[in-house]
């Protein structure tokens, strides 16, 4: 396995001679061979990088901002001439041989072998692959999540209708991890592509058409080590506000001001929680072609006051999101003002597109901070009409030809550049102007941005990307699950799905409620798919929300949505998470075990948080459900049952509810009963605690779930469930950091369920103090008692939490 240890980084002079090969300066180490240069930095301890620049390159550029560290300056370098060997300390070796050379960390024994390559238009690097080892990550993909024996394009792509086995779709990330250990990051948005031993069984080759020659190996003992370093390197995501937890109404697409408020009293009168109604692009036009660049409502009829309109959305508690694009078509309002913020041509000129889906028009140039500037004064208007969100369509970009070009003299660069040497970037600079922009602006508000396409670090951006036009059929869904969690281990947290599926297809309400059983556990729940009426005859019409769909299936559906929303506290902790260490919300099996092989072969089900194990049903008519308990012990969610694992199960189900499970020793905070999340607080909170033969603790966060940065101004709380597990008792502690912000509760009110106690506790104890146990129900109402009730095996705690700290003892 490699793996980087740590050790003292003081600098060592060498006594290089001037006619050295080899050169040092500051952090880095640079080796002319025959046919370039190779340059090495580290990056810390863990993290190295490599550049190669051969004799001759000239568009070696580096346009990306992916990374935000800084090479680490000091390092302990000693150069062995003669040998052609560079030592960083006792954290890697590298052996060198012109194009060619061998990596080694810290005690590994065996060298990795690594070497330049120019192939036709493309150069690169290729890498030595073990036997048995397996690759994963490497963005938005419908494979197998062991990507190896494939090759696919680095190459952002729109696939309408998607399912199974499409390995090309919308955001790519050229991040790659390795079951050895380590990951690679090719910090290159050019047109590229990735052979994971489909060409040579033995190879890693990554290829790109233009651009710096540049990767990092980033060394750890699992996925999460692994992707804990790689985001420390490119950053990781901002806390959402909470209401992008919830229910986000959504449509291809809402006509009218009519519509929208009549399906949305429907869902309130049938008590389905929601939080948001998201726009699509009727807003700005009544066709679904050549409306693109209105920028603003476009039909009075339909959108009569839209400013009168959102405000009643947000006094109902109601966010509203509108959907935004970067072409602006001949036509529309916002053209010819546009025209001078186009890509252009190899002469400089407009650039026309004339096979676009949509309409004939321009693709706006976001690399130029003036036409940052232009966009971001029809973003305003909207804002300051009332609009809380946004959703940026179409940044692949989703028309994009080879002989368009983009002005990047903002950046550093006074040549125009082609329109492949940039594509995989353009929508990150897109999320990065919309993130400045509100930082500069409303520096207060946590930016909601539903996007399609970025690049590596996007995720520092606040962005909420959806896995594209997917198929609403079965094989649609089941290519959420490796399209998610390869997002996920690419660094990209928040990915989703159009939940019921978005294109084509027939209504089913099986289909329909499988997918969001499963959608009730990913980043984000937003139901959406086509339902054009009389826009499109020829489209599928299907509505979205679920109060259109007959029960049962309605009843189960609104039972999951009220599930997600119960879960708030926990799901919120694991955003908090994900900001402090880089952890993804979904994870798959293998995410802190890569030894246990049934953990990699568990493809079709995941980790929700660490806690929570999710098992979707994938398969119409499905009454059996195969699936793998990792190590430990484990409870049915539903029933408390616990059973013990390491061992594939067999698990009976019908469409009342998938398979899930909760790990041993897990604290698990809910909010039962919300409706919106203008509601939420955790003056009552109720804690599952689920016994385990070890001890265990869990950290919830909270906060206002809005103050924007509320982690860096110190506007949160942090509280701390700890249980220790002795022979005859339960030892549980209740703490907090002593943090505060608005509206924090003075006093909470505990609720604390232990299942699966077979039989009553001999005592318990809440601080010390004796406390009446009764049996079935509650008798007196004190704020400290506790119920055993025989018929679940559960034992109900309550007490009162006011900050300082709560002992709870369980005594068998």
């Amino acid at each position: 396995m490699l793996r980087l240890v740590h050790s003292p980084l003081p600098k060592v002079h060498t006594g290089l001679t001037h006619s050295s090969a080899f050169q040092i300066e500051d952090s880095q180490v640079s080796y002319k061979s025959a046919h370039g240069t190779w340059m090495f930095e580290l990056y810390g301890t863990h993290i190295m990088k490599t550049t190669f620049r051969p004799h001759g390159y000239l568009h070696h550029e580096q346009i990306s901002n992916a990374v935000i560290q800084k090479p680490t300056v000091n390092n302990r370098v000693v150069v062995h001439e003669q040998e052609q060997v560079i030592e960083f300390g006792s954290i890697a070796k590298i052996s060198l041989q012109d194009d060619k050379y061998a990596y080694q960390f810290g005690n590994q024994e065996n060298n990795r072998l690594a070497e330049y390559f120019s192939l036709h238009e493309c150069k690169g690097f290729r890498f030595q692959l073990e036997k048995d080892e397996q690759i994963f990550g490497g963005g938005e993909r419908a494979l197998p999540m062991n990507r190896r024996g494939y090759r696919f394009n680095l190459y952002n792509s729109p696939a309408y209708g998607y399912a199974e086995g499409a390995d090309n779709l919308n955001f790519s990330i050229p991040f790659i991890i390795s079951s050895k250990g380590y990951g690679l990051f090719f910090d290159n948005p050019s047109r590229g592509y990735l052979d994971i031993g489909k060409t040579n069984a033995g190879v890693l080759e990554a290829g790109f058409t233009s651009g710096e020659l540049t990767y990092y190996i980033i060394n750890g003992n699992s996925i999460d080590e692994i992707l804990r370093h790689y985001t420390y390197l490119v950053g990781r995501q901002p806390i959402p506000a909470r209401w992008v937890l919830g229910n986000l109404m959504s449509r291809f697409g809402y006509r009218s001001e009519e519509q929208v408020k009549q399906i949305l009293a429907k869902m309130k009168e049938e008590d389905f929680p929601v939080d948001a109604v998201i726009f699509d692009l009727f807003w700005f036009g009544d066709s679904i072609r050549n409306c693109m660049g209105n920028l603003d409502w476009a039909n009075e009829q339909a959108w009569p006051d839209p400013a009168r309109m959102l405000n009643d959305l947000k006094e109902e508690g109601i966010k509203t999101v509108l959907i935004t694009e970067p072409y602006v078509l001949m036509g529309t309002k916002s053209y010819s003002e546009s025209k001078p913020y186009h890509a252009v041509s190899c002469d400089n000129e407009t650039y026309t597109l004339t096979n676009f889906y949509f309409g004939f028009g321009g693709l706006l140039d976001l690399f130029r901070k003036d036409t940052q500037d232009w966009f971001w004064t029809k973003y305003k208007k909207q804002i300051e009409n009332g609009v809380t969100g946004w959703w940026g369509d179409l940044g692949e970009p989703e028309t994009h030809p080879h002989d368009m070009y983009h002005n990047l003299s903002d950046l550093g660069y006074h040549r125009l550049f082609r329109a492949d040497e940039v594509h995989n970037i353009f929508g990150h600079y897109w999320n990065k102007m919309l993130f400045e922009k509100y930082q500069e602006e409303y520096p207060d508000t946590r930016l909601f941005n539903l996007n399609r396409s970025g690049y590596a670090g996007s995720q520092r951006y606040g962005i909420f990307p959806w896995s594209g036009d997917v198929h609403r059929n079965w094989s649609g869904l089941r290519a959420q699950l490796p399209v998610m969690l390869g997002m996920s281990i690419s660094g990209v947290p928040y990915i989703h799905a159009d939940a019921g599926g978005f294109a084509m297809g027939e209504r089913d309400p099986e289909l329909y409620t499988r997918w969001l059983q499963f959608a009730t556990f990913t980043p984000v729940f937003r139901p959406h798919g086509t339902a054009l009426g009389d826009a499109d005859p020829f489209a599928a019409h299907i509505e979205s929300e679920p109060v259109f769909f007959p029960d049962p299936y309605k009843s189960i559906v609104r039972r999951y949505i009220q599930m997600r929303y119960d879960l708030l506290p926990y799901n919120y902790t694991l955003a908090f998470q994900q900001l402090k260490e880089g952890k993804p919300l979904a994870r798959p099996l293998f995410y802190y075990d890569l030894d246990d092989s049934n953990l990699l072969k568990a493809e079709d089900q995941f980790m929700w948080g660490d806690h929570l194990l999710v098992a979707p049903v994938l398969h119409k008519g499905t009454t059996e459900r195969r699936l793998y308990l990792p190590k430990g012990e484990w409870y049915k969610f539903n029933s408390n049952v616990k059973i013990r694992g390491g061992q594939w199960i067999t698990e009976l189900v019908d469409i009342n509810n998938i398979p899930l499970y909760v790990k041993a020793g897990a604290f698990i905070p809910t909010t039962p009963g919300l409706k919106n999340t203008e509601a939420y607080s955790t003056d009552a909170l109720n804690i599952t605690y689920y016994p385990g033969q070890r001890s265990s603790s869990f950290t919830m966060y909270d906060d206002d779930g809005k103050t924007n940065e509320s982690w860096k101004k110190s506007a949160f709380e942090l509280l701390y469930f700890e249980a220790a597990v002795e022979e005859t008792r339960y030892r549980i502690r209740i703490s907090s950091n002593g943090g505060s912000f608005e509206n924090k509760p003075v006093l909470r009110k505990i609720s604390m369920c232990v299942p699966a106690l077979n039989r009553k506790p001999t005592a318990i104890k809440i601080n010390d103090r004796f406390v009446p146990v009764y049996v079935g129900h509650a008798k007196d109402g004190n704020s400290a008692e506790a119920v055993w009730n025989p018929a679940t095996a559960s034992l109900q705690i309550a007490c009162q939490f006011a900050g300082t700290l709560q002992s709870i003892e369980i005594i068998k």
